[in-house]
């Protein structure tokens, strides 16, 4: 037979015919597309399944959204929080019942959580811009009473407790003369939206509320 006329072999062994490749090199072609095709259906299978079980991987207002009525929570009368979804999103509030927003704040050139002012027994007062009396009425029953009160207002010149996010800007619900007593498991107690007439009188209630030393 004239070698002329043989088929063609290339570098890789594929077989040449009139200048196109032949059918081994385009079957291997077809099950390289057929594999990734199949690749994505998978893909697409695990994402599909991942989406439906979406209620079992975030959970997270379940985890940090939990909120409770009892004697130990003084109710400002603001309509009942609900949620867009009570499983999966977690929408911070400083409504009482409510845990306390994360916010990162730095106290005397520190930078900490928020959390960490209410902690070992040690309760919380947070007040607006404007609320110095909330803080000097929160010291002042500290040192009557000797129940341990962390104190501090947004750009409180003597406390240093400056924002370092706009995270409490957005969650914290108050106005600037505002204030919001929290508890040492970070619970909201009570909250006054603005200020009153006697902030110290509004804060020794509440305590007297939350630890069960009201007369009656």
């Amino acid at each position: 037979m004239n070698n002329a006329l043989k088929p063609l072999r290339d570098r890789r062994g594929d077989r040449v015919v009139s200048g196109e490749v032949s059918r081994g090199k385009l079957g291997r072609a077809a099950a390289a597309v057929g594999g990734r095709l199949r690749s994505a259906q998978k893909r697409h299978a695990v994402n599909k399944a991942l989406v439906s079980q979406s209620m079992e991987f975030h959970h997270i207002n379940t985890e940090m959204g939990y909120t409770y009525h009892s004697s130990a929570v003084i109710d400002d009368g603001s309509a009942p929080h609900r949620p867009v979804d009570p499983v999966r999103v977690y929408e911070p509030r400083t409504k009482p019942g409510h845990p306390l927003p994360h916010a990162f704040v730095e106290r005397e050139g520190e930078r900490l959580p928020l959390g960490n002012l209410a902690h070992n027994g040690r309760f919380l007062v947070l007040a607006g811009e404007q609320g110095q009396a909330w803080v000097e009425a929160a010291r002042a029953i500290a040192a009557q009473t000797g129940i341990p009160i962390n104190r501090g207002h947004s750009r409180s010149a003597r406390q240093r407790l400056h924002r370092r996010t706009r995270c409490m800007d957005r969650n914290r619900e108050i106005n600037p003369t505002g204030a919001i007593l929290v508890r040492p498991d970070r619970y909201i107690a009570y909250r006054s939206l603005t200020t009153v007439d006697d902030p110290a009188a509004a804060l020794r209630d509440a305590l007297a509320q939350v630890l069960s030393t009201a007369p009656g």
